[in-house]
């Protein structure tokens, strides 16, 4: 039994981890330019003005959907009867809320110390509950987000069969749900989680329709063209970017559409999902093409990112918001500083979720 799963192991493709390992290396840099640029810049939110954040933050999030959505469809896939079908939903759902639940706990308890020790505001046991209850849904957006689209394909598979009426329904319905409790950022993040379900569904897939043809025929000359495929999407990536602002962010903008101008906040979400599918494949098929001319790759730091991203992702903002602001706070812009800021949080980030994820009783919190 043992050989056997060394053999998996052996065999499983690097890619999506080497993928996601390059995505929370981005993910650590733009908050380290968030956070790590002194006081003024981040508290005047001068971020979303820099070039180098806006270049992260127009694709990194879609990306993560893209590849979770991708992989989400074998596992749904495999569970073929309803126990299994529990299992997994249950498995996937506690992958995130337990992380959640523990460290939102963590941070609220740190607070409360905090607050009492310097006589902010009183703690009561009435009001601890609500308050905590709310940091809960609104804490780690992005946990929650791939949670809320796991639940909504899983149950779009299982009990809805995939009607595409029912789904290009519940997209619409997406510009007039209200952006409140990081709903914003959940609708941001569905369509590309959604599109990459059901990319791969229809590669599986052995029909004639029109839609099933279509997709394999994308794939077939995405995997015979690659280097072509990287220079278009690099090209048409670069054209798209010399638009961004900071109207384009989601935290800036929202995405219900009845909120501004409805066609000003229309073509802002249309083209927030442009750029970031495009950057997003954009970066897909660089490590696919890379994958291709090079033999046995496997880039073991990337993959190392990629295997551990869930706590990474965790403890960095931990790292960068507690740790790092207390010494970078008094210090000006210097982006040659930010990114070695960003490779020692990197480091810390790894190493600390690398051990708790070695011991039984704790690496759970850690998504494993």
């Amino acid at each position: 039994m043992k050989e056997v799963n060394q053999t998996k192991i052996m065999k499983r493709d690097p890619l999506p981890d080497i993928i996601r390992g390059f995505a929370i290396l981005l993910v650590i840099l733009g908050h380290c330019i968030q956070e790590g640029n002194g006081a003024a810049f981040s508290n005047q939110m001068q971020y979303f003005d820099d070039r180098l954040y806006q270049l992260i933050y127009s694709f990194h999030m879609p990306l993560f959907a893209l590849v979770a959505g991708y992989f989400a469809y074998p596992s749904i896939k495999k569970a073929t009867d309803s126990s299994s079908r529990k299992r997994l939903l249950f498995h996937r759902v506690s992958v995130y809320i337990i992380p959640i639940f523990v460290w939102t706990l963590l941070e609220y308890i740190r607070e409360c110390i905090v607050n009492t020790y310097y006589g902010y505001k009183e703690i009561t046991i009435t009001g601890v509950f609500p308050e905590f209850a709310m940091k809960l849904i609104t804490n780690h957006w992005f946990l929650w987000s791939m949670i809320i689209c796991f639940v909504i394909v899983y149950v779009m598979h299982y009990f809805l069969h995939d009607n595409i009426f029912i789904f290009c329904l519940g997209l619409l319905s997406l510009f007039f749900i209200p952006d409140g409790l990081n709903m914003h950022a959940y609708k941001f993040l569905m369509p590309f989680y959604f599109l990459a379900f059901y990319f791969h569904k229809n590669i599986k897939e052995n029909n004639d329709s029109m839609l099933c043809k279509l997709t394999q025929k994308i794939t077939s000359l995405f995997s015979s063209k690659r280097l072509l495929s990287f220079i278009i999407l690099l090209v048409v990536f670069i054209g798209l970017f010399m638009f961004y602002d900071k109207r384009a962010f989601i935290y800036v903008s929202g995405y219900r559409i009845t909120k501004n101008i409805w066609y000003h906040m229309l073509i802002i979400d249309v083209y927030r999902f442009v750029i970031g599918l495009i950057g997003s494949l954009m970066i897909i098929s660089f490590w696919s093409l890379i994958a291709s001319k090079i033999k046995n790759y496997s880039f073991p730091i990337l993959r190392a990112f990629g295997t551990y991203s869930l706590g990474v992702y965790l403890l960095s903002g931990y790292i960068t918001i507690l740790g790092m602001r207390r010494i970078t706070d008094s210090l000006n812009y210097s982006i040659i500083r930010v990114i070695a800021e960003s490779v020692i949080v990197a480091i810390i980030s790894l190493l600390i979720t690398i051990v708790i994820s070695k011991i039984p009783i704790i690496k759970k919190i850690v998504g494993k």
